[in-house]
């Protein structure tokens, strides 16, 4: 446990500055989280396949960082580090961005910012435990997790701001990665001055009801507060995931890919049927992030009344049906600008619907697993969504080049209908008790 008096009241105020980088750096990650589908489209005119190519190497990239940083960061016992790496290696990376001249280097050059943005986000949450009392984990995890919520709004908001200026020019897409990545250096500034390396450390393990939940769901995985990953180094032996979890572990990456197959394409759409420009694109995903957080209590309280299985029988349903009406559009040509404020509406409404469906699941997770084997599950979790995000958005582009926009719709549709059927029908001894008596789930206090 760490003791209070092991940080005098000096400190504790320097501390709460220090959140204002991770609302720079979130801001700057909410200012990129168009951006792929933007640049690939507009700037290098290339069709969705590059698109769907982008978005899956850089999740790819963003898994591997960090299960790699965060065993890394355990094994060296270090926290401050890793995360001045991350700031700094985004600042550079996305600042050569503004020198590319081929889709293919700026895809590589998007891997490597991804690699390093993830090397603060499996120490960060960590580090902020690592400087409060025990009793006050649950409470500190979800201030700070609500202030970096605030800066990728923030930085969304003002990526609006930006385009609207000249929505038809495409060079404001370069002006774009330069200020993302000054504002990265102002938060590496930031926690450079303001950040102190805690002489507390706190293993993983401790922490098997300590968990993270991703408000926004996106094609890339960055930036997201991770506090389970999985362990590379040493294994707890006489310890097994049951098979029930780990199944529908799986079920819920395979829920992924679905939903990626149809988001990852879905502003190309809009790009390529409807004519929109930069600042339309941004208005819909700025609607789908504020949906997610006016919906995140709502759908917290809704879980605290309902069975686990039953909070996610609707907004699975819900994301199925409409997936496929939304193939009905692509289908019948249906391209007026009415269509297309529907198509920037019902982007914005799915965020309201991931916030049931991503608590409920990690919920499960918890409630599934063993109080040993809760952190690792928790872990596996994170991982297999990220692999769900790098199929998905691979295979996507490709659909849509052989069956047209609609039938990647339709598909994306029937692979959540077989996620769906696979989750309802698991039954793992699953307790209907109320699992907020008896997990912190931070992010919902």
């Amino acid at each position: 446990m760490v003791d209070q008096q092991e940080y005098p009241v000096s400190y504790s105020r320097r501390w709460r500055l220090w959140y204002l980088a991770f609302i720079f750096s979130n801001m700057s990650a909410g200012l990129l989280t168009p951006m792929i589908p933007l640049f690939i489209s507009l700037y290098f005119k290339q069709n969705v396949v590059y698109v769907g190519i982008a978005s899956s190497l850089a999740s790819l990239s963003s898994v591997i960082a960090l299960i790699l940083w965060g065993n890394i960061s355990d094994n060296v016992k270090k926290r401050k580090a890793f995360i001045l790496m991350g700031f700094a290696g985004s600042f550079v990376s996305l600042f050569f961005i503004m020198f590319t001249t081929d889709v293919m280097e700026y895809i590589g050059i998007l891997v490597v910012y991804q690699f390093f943005a993830m090397a603060s986000v499996p120490v960060s949450t960590l580090l902020v435990i690592e400087n409060e009392i025990e009793s006050q984990w649950p409470r500190t995890v979800a201030v700070f997790s609500a202030i970096s919520t605030l800066g990728t709004v923030l930085g969304l908001g003002v990526g609006l701001l930006i385009v609207l200026r000249d929505p038809s020019s495409i060079q404001i897409l370069k002006l774009i990665y330069l200020i993302s990545a000054v504002i990265y250096l102002v938060a590496f500034v930031l926690a450079y001055f303001l950040l102190k390396e805690s002489s507390t450390k706190i293993r993983r393990s401790r922490l098997p009801n300590i968990f993270s939940i991703r408000t926004f769901e996106r094609t890339r995985y960055a930036p997201s507060y991770v506090i389970h990953i999985v362990k590379l180094f040493g294994k707890k032996k006489g310890i097994k995931t049951s098979k029930s979890l780990i199944l529908y572990i799986i079920l819920c990456g395979v829920l992924m890919i679905g939903f990626q197959t149809f988001f990852t394409p879905y502003p190309v759409f809009l790009i390529d049927k409807y004519n929109a420009t930069e600042d339309i694109v941004y208005t819909m995903y700025l609607l789908n992030s504020a949906f997610s957080v006016i919906s995140f209590n709502l759908s917290g309280n809704y879980i605290r009344k309902v069975s686990l299985q039953k909070a996610i029988y609707i907004p699975l349903a819900v994301r199925m049906f409409v997936f496929l009406g939304t193939s009905i559009i692509p289908f019948m040509s249906l391209y007026s600008f009415n269509y297309m404020i529907l198509i920037v509406l019902i982007y914005g409404a799915m965020g309201f619907v991931w916030s049931f469906i991503g608590i409920t699941q990690i919920t499960s997770v918890t409630t599934m697993a063993d109080r040993e084997t809760r952190g690792r599950a928790i872990g596996y979790y994170n991982s297999i969504l990220g692999v769900g995000q790098i199929i998905g958005a691979f295979i996507s582009g490709y659909i849509v080049i052989y069956l047209g926009y609609g039938g990647d719709f339709v598909i994306a549709a029937i692979i959540v209908a077989i996620g769906y059927i696979g989750s309802i029908k698991i039954k793992a001894g699953m307790k209907e008790q109320n699992v907020f008596q008896r997990t912190s789930v931070a992010s919902l206090k």
